[in-house]
């Protein structure tokens, strides 16, 4: 077989398509690479191997050196194989290769990345686990608006199995309760704001309609070209007909009819228009906690008492998940809406009896002022911004937007925009902080933390971007991330490092039922042995609904994760939960480590916990060490284990494994 360049050409292109690297190759003593394709270069980088120097990609067990190789290319015209290893980088690769000898002085191979194929795999097989689990329907249409994946929750509703309307238009299951004219605003705002958000009203396979609060939004390429639509949708559980005007979803009306009437009553009277966003507090926490049914109550209650405050003359519309916007062309200064909003909050702050379930109902009030023709959408933001402050300091409170809060509460959106986007980036990264233990002076295990360096906001600390994504739902899938992440560096490591890693759970996970589903199937993807991993949860966490904690932890308890309560002493310490929950050990909170030895309240408060965990058989693990003199302090005090800058600072995957090998080769500790 003869090649000319201008075929190789073609055939680069064209194989590309299909994930493979393709190079020319000189037949000379060191393989030199003559042409490749692009993809061959993006490996390259990567992994950090040579782009001038065939060999080092292909050289393995049975083909040990380039006669070798050349000799069996000689007899057989043509090799298959594969090779894996490290790089300079320490970074793990796998590739199938092919060579074939296309002139006595000329090579042509293909390379596919094997490694690359399979997390590609792993990430679709937790992609299907996380769409499966989720408890809203969920579809995703193609780039024409035609289905290519639903998730059980949506056969569930609509009665229908995916199978049967994959490649249809999601229009077929409309009723006819909503007229063209909604539609047409509806493709409006997704092509304007690449979002939309309202009540739908659909029908089920057996004839039944029924209503959704439905979010859609649009997935753009890099090049802005619209790729995907999907949307996720909560059934609105027992609402009557739309026509029935006792219907409280019937007067709501779509994001774009709200910026349309805004703009037309500014232009028409010149009069600044009221724009109140409205959030229910905890709103995530009650529907994880009581189900859908509940939450659905609690925003009928929403609605109810909002038709009360503002309507005939204002208007309401849906924004993003449970959060309402209402434009009130009828108040006109700040006194006028302070005065009205915090009715509203008194009026709402009631305790609700669903199923045997109490619960009090509290929101959040951001108000902000239209007062120039199209600029409705800038207030709407400007009335999030001030929702988001109001929820920041505490929930259950009106706040203005203005210049003093601005600043803040529009860092802390820009944070949760650019959050939304930082996992699919690959934005975040895991630094692993060494875990000693002071009776033997081992490496007992680490802890994994969490870095984000964003794209467009530079590196945010987790201080920053932790409670932001606690506060969305945003940390279910950071936390799933997580923990995905060090179980796959766990399998890189291999032998390097057969220790434990630490892993934080969040409150609002330890609150989701399908957690120790989805952590075990993890584990079973990777072949992790459960106790390669340490789950640790702070007491603020469990507080919040300590029976619904308690069974999740169970539960991970009996698959057979090590559990422990992280800055204990900080919340709500209680010998009675304590009893109550599987945890195996204690970490007493760096701020009294930091005052062990100027600060006689603090050595008392860390003599009682380690007596308190000593007498319930838990270990202890004193956070933030960084002096002698306080480690010689926890010794006496009888600490099991350490962890602080003393010993070692947050490293990334590489030098965490330097640090462990230095650390052994060293004869003493320090």
């Amino acid at each position: 077989m003869c090649i000319n360049y201008r075929s190789l050409q073609g055939i680069t292109q064209s194989v590309a398509y299909l994930g493979l690297a393709c190079i020319q190759v000189d037949l000379d003593a060191l393989l030199t690479i003559s042409h490749s394709n692009a993809l061959f270069s993006e490996m390259a980088k990567e992994y950090g191997l040579s782009q001038v120097y065939l060999f080092p990609w292909i050289r393995n067990e049975k083909y040990y050196d380039i006669a070798n190789l050349v000799s069996v290319l000689n007899q057989k015209g043509n090799i298959d194989g594969e090779t894996e290893g490290y790089s300079e980088k320490s970074l793990k690769y796998k590739i199938k290769w092919s060579l074939t000898l296309c002139r006595e002085d000329q090579l042509i191979c293909f390379i596919r990345d094997i490694r690359s194929c399979k997390r590609y795999q792993e990430h679709q097989s937790l992609f299907e686990s996380l769409l499966s689990a989720y408890h809203s329907s969920v579809v995703v249409t193609d780039e024409n608006n035609k289905i290519i994946i639903v998730n059980d929750c949506f056969e569930e509703i609509s009665g229908y199995q995916r199978q049967e309307v994959l490649g249809l238009d999601p229009s077929f299951l409309g009723s006819e309760k909503q007229d063209a004219l909604f539609y047409k605003e509806l493709w409006c705002s997704l092509k304007n704001d690449g979002f939309w958000s309202g009540v739908v009203w659909n029908k089920k396979k057996d004839g039944r309609e029924y209503p959704e609060q439905k979010t859609i939004r649009v997935v753009n390429d890099s090049r802005g070209k619209v790729i995907n639509y999907y949307s996720i949708s909560d059934v609105l559980l027992d609402a009557p007909d739309q026509s029935d005007p006792k219907n409280v979803y019937r007067d709501l009306i779509s994001p774009q009819t709200l910026v349309n009437a805004l703009n037309d009553s500014v232009r028409r009277t010149s009069a600044p228009v009221a724009v109140f966003h409205i959030g229910v507090d905890n709103m995530f926490q009650a529907k994880q906690l009581y189900g859908l049914a509940f939450s659905d109550s609690v925003v009928k209650i929403l609605l109810e008492q909002l038709k009360k405050t503002f309507l005939p003359r204002g208007l309401i519309c849906w924004s993003i998940g449970n959060e309402v916007i209402v434009a009130a062309n009828h108040v006109n200064t700040p006194d006028m809406a302070h005065l009205i909003g915090c009715s509203f909050l008194k009026d709402l702050n009631a305790i609700t009896h669903y199923d045997e379930v109490e619960w009090e109902i509290k929101a959040s009030l951001g108000v902000a002022f239209c007062s120039n023709e199209n600029e409705a959408w800038k207030t709407i933001e400007q009335s999030h911004i001030a929702m988001h402050h109001a929820k920041e300091i505490g929930g259950n409170n009106l706040q203005f937007y203005d210049i003093q809060t601005q600043s803040q509460a529009k860092k802390d959106l820009d944070i949760e925009k650019a959050l939304r986007v930082a996992i699919q980036n690959q934005e975040f990264l895991l630094h692993y902080q060494p875990i000693v233990d002071l009776k033997n002076y081992v490496i007992y295990g680490a802890e994994a933390l969490i870095r984000w360096q964003s794209a467009t906001l530079g590196s945010i600390p987790p201080d920053q971007f932790i409670p932001i994504a606690e506060q969305s739902d945003l940390i279910l899938d950071i936390g799933f991330w997580v923990f995905q992440t060090v179980c796959q560096q766990l399998c890189e490591w291999g032998e390097k490092y057969t220790g434990s890693i630490a892993v934080n759970l969040s409150a609002n996970q330890i609150q989701y039922a399908e957690l120790p589903s989805i952590l075990s199937h993890i584990l079973q993807q990777y072949s992790i042995p459960v106790e390669r991993i340490h789950l640790e949860i702070t007491e603020t966490a469990m507080i919040n609904d300590i029976n619904s904690a308690a069974s999740v932890l169970a539960e991970l308890q009996g698959i057979g994760f090590s559990l422990s309560i992280d800055d204990f002493g900080t919340g709500y310490s209680s010998l009675s939960y304590l009893t109550r929950l599987p945890v195996n050990k204690l970490k007493i909170d760096r701020s009294f480590i930091d005052t062990i030895s100027s600060c006689e309240d603090s050595l008392v408060v860390i003599k009682a916990i380690i007596g308190l965990a000593k007498g319930l058989g838990l270990s202890v693990v004193a956070e933030g060490l960084e002096s002698f003199s306080q480690m010689d302090m926890l010794i006496d005090l009888q600490c099991d284990f350490a962890q602080g800058y003393l010993l070692s600072k947050p490293l990334d995957a590489e030098k965490f494994i330097e640090y462990i090998q230095y650390f052994y080769d060293r004869d003493t500790l320090f």
